[in-house]
């Protein structure tokens, strides 16, 4: 069968679109914590639309990613990759153009359409490149890309801020957004995409056997959005500005570390021993972070959410894609990360106006039990199946 994959993990076009894939995450993570700071400082605007601005970036890309698919068959993966990457490289460059609040926002959806669009054809693009044999752990080298990204991006992003101003944040972006074009013009791009149907179904567009384990997430993912997006608020309101970068770094850092090795424990025994610890330990985090609001406390909350957070999601995405047919992986990737997004983007949301009401450490400590329970769902959807058999 062309282009179907082998064994052998480590391929050219693997570690290509590895390297494809942090390039387009960290303007992406970047923009997480600076843009609501931006708004609130600059543009002036309340904390609600200070969280509906990352809230539209995810909710274009719930919307389109499901369309990658489609795009795919008409005119070929690696012209809709390229594509994508490139109009995502403008839409960086478009912040320096506008000074309002509505302005910035119908770039930021913009750019959530171009992203979403590149990220499913990145990461389908890596699932076929590899073997079911090392699934999860393939799975979790892409997906260190992402946190790694979610470390460089707010850091970078952060210091460019107080040392030069967020001009220079969004010229970075789309200098970091054009090496990543290049690197995908490098790479052998795999072109057998399944056949889509030209009219519009629910199943042309998403992948039902992967939304048990995608609805998962989506919970998970309205607690991580809470905490990328109101964190630098948060410390700021705290009076621990300085803490915020190494937060950043500390959770990504542990999310690298986790999801490495989150990836061959759940290939060697199984997705129950890496799902169940991953969702405990990022709950413990979430209410850490609402309890303890000093240094030690953040930085610790930090590390405890990465690491379940790292476990979580590669652990919960190759359980979407071994429960799902093969060629589907485009769909399976759009359903899991319309999901993913979609969660972060109305925590960033909602979160908003509940911090308004009860403030930063309860909404904190509530999203914490939150996230503990989704330990039921998954153990009734899976978890009791295999105990039965």
């Amino acid at each position: 069968m062309k282009n179907a994959p082998t064994e052998a993990l480590w391929t050219r076009p693997f570690t290509l679109t590895m390297i494809g894939i942090l390039f387009l995450f960290i303007p992406f993570a970047l923009y997480l914590p600076v843009l609501p700071v931006y708004l609130l400082e600059e543009l002036h605007s309340s904390l609600q639309e200070a969280g509906a601005i990352n809230g539209i970036f995810l909710a274009a890309a719930v919307l389109f990613r499901a369309q990658t698919a489609r795009l795919e068959s008409r005119f070929g993966v690696r012209r809709v990759l390229l594509v994508s990457g490139f109009l995502f490289m403008i839409t960086n460059l478009l912040y320096l153009a506008v000074s309002t609040v509505l302005g910035v926002m119908l770039i930021r959806f913009l750019s959530g359409v171009c992203f979403a669009v590149a990220n499913t054809c990145f990461y389908a693009m890596g699932s076929r490149l590899i073997s079911t044999a090392r699934k999860g752990e393939g799975l979790a080298y892409l997906t260190t890309m992402v946190l790694a990204g979610g470390a460089i991006g707010p850091y970078i992003g952060l210091k460019l801020t107080y040392a030069y101003g967020y001009p220079s944040v969004f010229i970075f972006s789309a200098l970091i957004s054009l090496l990543g074009l290049l690197i995908a013009t490098a790479i052998a791009i795999p072109e057998d995409t399944e056949t889509v149907a030209s009219r519009f179904t629910f199943h042309g567009l998403y992948e039902v056997k992967a939304i048990p384990a995608s609805l998962i997430v989506f919970v998970i993912a309205i607690a991580y959005g809470g905490v990328i997006t109101f964190v630098a608020v948060y410390a700021t309101e705290l009076r621990l500005q300085y803490v915020v970068e190494y937060f950043f770094v500390a959770m990504a850092c542990a999310s690298v570390i986790t999801r490495l090795a989150s990836g061959r424990i759940y290939d060697r025994f199984g997705p129950d021993y890496a799902i169940y610890p991953a969702i405990i330990l990022m709950a413990l985090g979430l209410l850490l972070l609402g309890i303890f609001p000093a240094t030690a406390g953040m930085l610790a909350a930090a590390v405890i959410i990465g690491v379940g957070y790292g476990m979580t999601v590669p652990s919960i995405q190759a359980l979407a894609i071994q429960r799902s047919p093969s060629q589907r992986s485009s769909a399976v990737t759009a359903t899991f990360f319309s999901c993913l997004d979609g969660g972060i983007g109305l925590g960033a949301y909602i979160l908003g106006g509940g911090i308004h009401v009860f403030g930063y450490a309860a909404v904190y400590q509530a999203l914490g039990v939150l996230t503990f329970c989704c330990i039921v769902p998954y153990y009734v959807l899976y978890g009791r199946k295999r105990e039965v058999t």
